[in-house]
């Protein structure tokens, strides 16, 4: 990277990601790239919600070379990479950077545990909508959304093949787009959502690359379709009784190749077993960063295979915690609980930090539950945090900003009066 081909690249594009979890950005020409690599790319962290106050808000961006791929996404050749957040001396890390708690949270994890590999693999739900209207005045508010593809009622959305697959082709140009930034596909399909609810699998992946891999291909995907006229949208439950998207996490922990959580004929072994006790008893705390929306509980009902209850089970795709009935040799784990409104720095870290927690307690940790909404989650998280922030991993200061944060959010949404209130009310 110290010697770019300059008469190939013509930008650099710095990557980085704040704290509620959207893809933020700094270019330069390349021509400049010696003195950003020394010296960084300065900032006014005071313009990002839970940085620092204008009065001390100078922060600096600093490449981090390990991850880089061609953006395909300008006529220029510009040069993606993501950056570190520092302070003004360039020497200390941001606290609250958040692929830095999640490179903190890995490192502890491989001393503690002794294992080589922290892996996890995502799956990554969501719609495409050919239009979407959103109106927000006072006298008028409202979504309307249509798709191009029809709705499959008899014969059912899951998988179903072209024509009625309406963006086969689109995902197969998207992996394309995948390979080429470094991101490994197992496959992609069409989901059980009608209007073209689709689902890209993602290789296994070190803990920061496969956080990297979501942020890059969230942005991948929105951008894909945007060029195509389209609308991709990551939220939850965009439409009522029909499948909601979910951003689930295959994980494993590897000690010379081998998974730690395998045991005896099909089970967990004895460590992996105190990893979901830890996962299922801080449950609904992790939820508050898994699961960070008001609409992530529209989602989370126990219909459209979404779990309900803080369960582990094998092929159970009811449960929070399922075992793959197929994936018997390495015995991963699958958290089914998140989506991707998740800041997913945040999302692994607090899941690694929770499973550790339940090794440190020999399993015998209380199971929790899965929150009913954002306030229960909240609150939760605001009575059980220790575990987060024990080996100053997340800064105390970090969950007093999600707390309030979360907390505020909730409270302006419920205070908004909803278009199905005027169906019910309207006429009293």
């Amino acid at each position: 990277m110290s010697k770019l081909n300059t008469k190939i690249i013509e930008f650099i594009d710095l990557k980085y990601v704040d704290l509620i979890g959207k893809l933020r950005h700094l270019t330069f020409p390349i021509s400049n790239w010696e003195n950003v690599k020394k010296f960084g790319g300065g900032f006014d962290s005071s313009s990002l919600k839970g940085f620092k106050k204008t009065e001390k808000s100078d922060m600096v961006l600093l490449p981090d070379e390990r991850n880089t791929f061609i953006d395909p996404f300008y006529d220029n050749k510009t040069l993606s990479i993501f950056a570190g957040i520092y302070y003004s001396d360039k020497v200390k890390r941001y606290e609250r950077d958040p692929r830095y708690i999640l490179e903190k949270a890995v490192k502890l994890v491989k001393s503690e545990l002794k294992v080589d590999k922290v892996l996890f693999l995502p799956e990554l739900e969501f719609y495409i909508f050919s239009k979407v209207k959103i109106t927000n005045t006072p006298h008028n508010f409202g979504v309307h959304l249509s798709s191009e593809e029809k709705e499959a009622v008899i014969t059912g959305a899951y998988h179903q093949a072209p024509p009625a697959d309406f963006y086969s082709e689109h995902r197969n140009h998207l992996v394309r787009l995948f390979q080429d930034a470094g991101i490994e596909v197992k496959y992609h399909h069409h989901e059980g959502g009608e209007y073209g609810q689709s689902e890209i699998e993602i290789l296994f992946a070190d803990g920061l690359k496969s956080a990297d891999n979501v942020i890059i291909s969230k942005y991948l995907i929105k951008n894909y379709f945007h060029r195509q006229g389209k609308f991709a949208t990551f939220m939850p439950k965009p439409l009522i009784k029909k499948h909601g998207s979910g951003l689930h996490y295959h994980h494993i922990l590897e000690r010379q190749g081998k998974s730690l959580f395998k045991g005896k004929k099909d089970g967990l072994s004895s460590i992996g077993e105190h990893y979901v006790n830890g996962i299922l008893s801080h449950l609904a705390a992790l939820c508050a960063f898994t699961n960070p929306t008001t609409n992530s509980y529209k989602r989370l009902t126990g219909g459209f295979e979404t779990p309900k209850t803080a369960s582990i089970g094998m092929a159970d795709r009811t449960s929070a915690i399922r075992i793959p009935g197929y994936a018997k040799e390495k015995t991963p784990i699958e958290y089914r609980v998140g989506d991707a409104t998740a800041n997913p720095y945040f999302a692994l870290a607090a899941l690694l930090l929770a499973g550790l927690d339940g090794v440190r307690n020999k399993g015998k940790l209380k199971t929790g539950k899965v929150p009913s909404s954002l306030n229960s989650a909240v609150y939760a998280l605001r009575q059980d945090n220790k575990f987060l922030t024990l080996d100053g991993i997340f800064p105390q200061e970090l969950i007093d900003f999600w707390i309030e944060t979360k907390s505020r959010e909730e409270q302006e949404i419920n205070k908004t009066p909803n278009p199905l209130e005027y169906i019910y009310y309207f006429d009293m």
